[in-house]
């Protein structure tokens, strides 16, 4: 064997693993994922295709290596991309933490944070994108300021609390960080805004309690679906029908959940009949304190979790059908970069080999 040839040899074994690894292996474990099953009653109708995801701490200029920000960001750029091209998604839902630092990032920052974010989770036209706000966003709710809420709504069209009707499904998008509940600017704000919407939908739901001059922009009542990025009041993941949590850990109201009152308030007000939330970085599906399903997202990113994932949904105003989908192992990844190197080893060394045999 000649050297030339070993070296183009090892030079196709390298590039073979690196197109695996950065690009192909996300469309050959995502194929294996597929839409929710629906029954007869959502097959009549148009389903709403949804994407839902969480947690993508996209890394700013304080914390974190530069690789470790290329690595993630590239990592989940292709993952989501491949995500798109595959499932063909009519709305996409970012459930809180988009980045990491926008809590401590000046203007010029944020507005860095915002165009990576657009780069990186780019949909084709068409494809519709709404976004909750976390505490990673704009900071936990002692650290609230105008200014960093303000940047949050204009970048990304929300504000505190807001509804998103699509095809007479109906989505509420909400600030958790706002459901405090101890009478701040914010907190009153949000309840203020919750309160309208539940007007709106109790209109829709019986002519008699609309507002005077609003019975001709009546939407068709159906129970609204939650999206924030707390989930609702829980002592812990104990009770997950389903889950990937590596250690059940005990909840405190406020910081890992919403309280209890919060949470009381918004079953009262809003009447969810699903909920979909974020923060904990792991995947469960429970029976929540509402009576109602809640699933709580795993993070994105691979710097959070070794096998992160997103959900796969399908909405008409009457029922609703989710899915979960895994992204490759960040260990499977790393075992084909080693199986690799190990290979590139063999064969070097059975070039040497013969050499010196020949010699």
């Amino acid at each position: 064997m000649k050297f030339s040839t070993t070296l183009c040899t090892i030079g196709i074994v390298f590039l073979a693993t690196f197109l695996l690894c950065e690009f192909f292996v996300y469309y050959v474990v995502l194929s294996k994922c597929k839409w929710p099953d629906v029954g007869q009653d959502m097959k009549d109708s148009e389903p709403i295709p949804a994407l839902l995801l969480a947690d993508t701490h996209l890394l700013g200029p304080y914390h974190g290596h530069w690789w470790d920000k290329l690595r993630r960001e590239w990592q989940m750029h292709r993952a989501f991309q491949a995500a798109v091209q595959l499932f063909h998604p009519e709305v996409v839902f970012f459930l809180g933490d988009l980045f990491d630092e926008g809590q401590w990032v000046d203007q010029n920052g944020f507005r860095e944070y915002v165009l990576r974010f657009q780069k990186l989770f780019h949909t084709p036209a068409g494809v519709r994108t709404i976004s909750a706000v976390g505490n990673h966003d704009i900071g936990f709710h002692y650290r609230l300021h105008p200014l960093l809420s303000e940047r949050f709504d204009e970048a990304f069209n929300h504000s505190a609390v807001n509804l998103h009707t699509i095809r007479n499904v109906h989505f509420v998008t909400i600030n958790s960080m706002a459901m405090e509940n101890d009478g701040c600017y914010f907190c009153e704000g949000a309840k203020y805004k919750l309160r309208k919407i539940q007007s709106t939908l109790d209109c829709s739901k019986d002519e008699s309690k609309c507002v005077i001059g609003t019975t001709t922009d009546r939407l068709r009542y159906s129970r609204p679906i939650l999206l924030q990025h707390f989930p609702t009041y829980r002592k812990s993941d104990k009770r997950c029908i389903e889950g990937d949590i590596p250690a059940l850990e005990s909840y405190r109201e406020n910081w890992e959940v919403l309280s209890k009152e919060s949470t009381d308030f918004i079953g009262k007000t809003l009447n969810p009949r699903v909920v979909f939330s974020g923060h904990s970085h792991h995947y469960c599906r429970i029976k929540n304190r509402l009576k109602v399903e809640e699933y709580t997202i795993s993070s994105f990113s691979w710097r959070n979790k070794n096998n992160p994932s997103f959900l796969l949904a399908l909405f008409t105003p009457d029922n609703y059908a989710v899915s979960i989908c895994y992204l490759p192992h960040e260990t499977t990844v790393i075992k084909f970069y080693g199986s690799s190197v190990f290979l590139n080893f063999v064969i070097l060394s059975v070039y040497l080999t013969r050499k010196r045999k020949q010699d």
